[in-house]
């Protein structure tokens, strides 16, 4: 999901141009804030520090990565369960994204295009309210407190967060639909690697786990 919001030559956000999506992009200072906690590893309640694929230090320097949380939510109760999470540099976010089929690319910047209200999320990016980011569904508006699941994504500079490309949460509806636009050589390539990192909880799950990962 990251490579394919945050890519500038096929960004869907042609009104901010305010903003860069390049994965490579330049990145002001002034756009650096510190990471909230809820983008903390659920393992340790630190900042993640390791590239999930290639172990790469991630808090030395500038280092440039990408953070993927998933949440189970349980109606009428206060409860949660962190399904999965981890960090990815960008050089290992950008050997995945290669390796997705041009069919999946293509209908998922469609989908974006179509779906994301550019407004509401300006308008919350322009407020500083870290809560209006990442309190809603990017796609469906839906409260991520109202999801089943959802998911949350951030880009990363060092031990700061990066907010030309600003954090975000995609609900259990909307992951859904986004996998239903996937090829299967995609799907299987994001399921080999949710299988080559995780091993959580069967009773978590009650659809196949692989499905939510969407670097």
């Amino acid at each position: 999901m990251h490579a394919y919001y945050f890519r500038a030559q096929n960004c869907p956000y042609k009104d901010w141009s305010q903003f860069s999506f390049s994965l490579n992009c330049d990145m002001d200072k002034e756009m650096l804030t510190e990471i909230p906690e809820e983008f903390y590893s659920a393992s340790t309640g630190n900042l993640f520090d390791k590239c999930i694929e290639c172990e790469k230090s991630l808090l030395q320097g500038n280092t440039e990565y990408l953070i993927e949380k998933a949440v189970k939510n349980y109606p009428g109760y206060k409860a949660k369960d962190v399904l999965f999470d981890y960090a990815i540099c960008m050089e290992c976010a950008t050997k995945m994204h290669e390796k997705m089929s041009k069919e999946s690319l293509g209908t998922i910047q469609e989908y974006f295009e179509n779906n994301i209200d550019f407004q509401s999320k300006m308008e919350a990016v322009e407020s500083g309210d870290m809560n209006r980011l990442t309190e809603n569904c990017l796609i469906k508006n839906t409260p991520k407190s109202e999801s089943a699941e959802f998911q949350l994504y951030a880009h990363c500079r060092g031990d700061k967060l990066f907010m030309g490309n600003p954090p975000y949460v995609i609900c259990g509806e909307a992951m859904e639909e986004v996998m239903e636009l996937l090829s299967k050589s995609t799907k299987d390539e994001l399921g080999g690697f949710f299988n080559k990192h995780f091993s959580p909880d069967p009773d978590l799950f009650e659809k196949d786990p692989s499905r939510l990962i969407l670097i």
